[in-house]
């Protein structure tokens, strides 16, 4: 077998469907798809992974061959896959902003705002932090070997040119809720300690407004106390993290499934 047998219309075809599925994947995905990594980075690492997958990728389409258009609807419905899989990995990211966004609104860190590279923005110095902590764990975890073997997994459970169903649609807007509802879950003892404390001064100033004791110790008291409060609450973010992380797999899986209608 010589090299100008490998090198024809139906392998380059092939090469360039699973390259545009898999840069749809980096560059969304989390950590992988972080703005702050330079593209020339992500480009090589999506042509690198698409030379180690694409041999035992089999694709065969003859009007791909000829159609310069039906070409431009499989690079779009392979870039649509990638991103989809990739956004729904990054929505376990999502978990860690809305807890550090309540915990920042709650605590009174909200106004402290630093440059975030990853959003070409600013964000809380809370938000920072669990950011911080929660890419930690998913990379202690090995996270992103399971975004690159769902990445892989994706090519059986989808096939080059199969088409998409909307059903993937419903299964993203699953993934959202369940999301919200773990981010305050995260939040929820700050939330709980802080909504008591608030409770409490409101309380006292009721009976008592020359005492003005929100003024005098809630500005004190109330950052202090939610600090502490973050400090032991950090065991409870590391197992919902974990558990995010764990079941990520399962999630693709079913994402996946639900895009090819199964």
């Amino acid at each position: 077998m010589n090299f100008d047998s490998l090198i024809n219309i139906e392998t380059i075809v092939s090469f360039l469907l699973v390259l545009f599925r898999i840069a749809g994947i980096l560059f969304v995905a989390p950590l992988l798809g972080n703005r702050a990594i330079p593209a020339q980075v992500q480009m090589f690492l999506a042509i690198t992974i698409c030379i180690l997958i694409s041999p035992s990728v089999h694709f065969h389409d003859p009007l791909a061959y000829t159609s310069d258009w039906y070409l431009m609807t499989l690079i779009l419905q392979e870039v649509t896959i990638g991103v989809m899989i990739g956004f729904a990995a990054a929505i376990l990211f999502a978990v860690v902003q809305i807890a550090g966004e309540i915990f920042g609104m709650k605590v009174g860190f909200s106004i402290a705002q630093i440059i975030d590279p990853s959003n070409e923005g600013s964000s809380g110095v809370l938000t920072s932090l669990y950011v911080l902590l929660g890419g930690l764990i998913f990379i202690q975890l090995n996270g992103h070997h399971v975004i690159i073997q769902a990445l892989i997994q994706s090519f059986r459970l989808i096939p080059l040119g199969s088409g998409i169903e909307l059903a993937g649609a419903s299964v993203l807007s699953g993934f959202l809720v369940k999301i919200l509802a773990l981010g305050i879950k995260i939040a929820a003892p700050l939330i709980i300690v802080m909504t008591l404390l608030y409770l409490a001064f409101g309380f006292i100033t009721k009976l008592s407004p020359q005492m003005n004791i929100y003024f005098n110790v809630g500005f004190i008291l109330g950052p202090v106390l939610g600090l502490f409060v973050l400090m032991l609450s950090f065991p409870l973010f590391r197992i919902l993290v974990t558990r995010l992380t764990e079941g990520l797999e399962g999630d693709l899986v079913q994402l996946m499934k639900a895009l090819k209608g199964a």
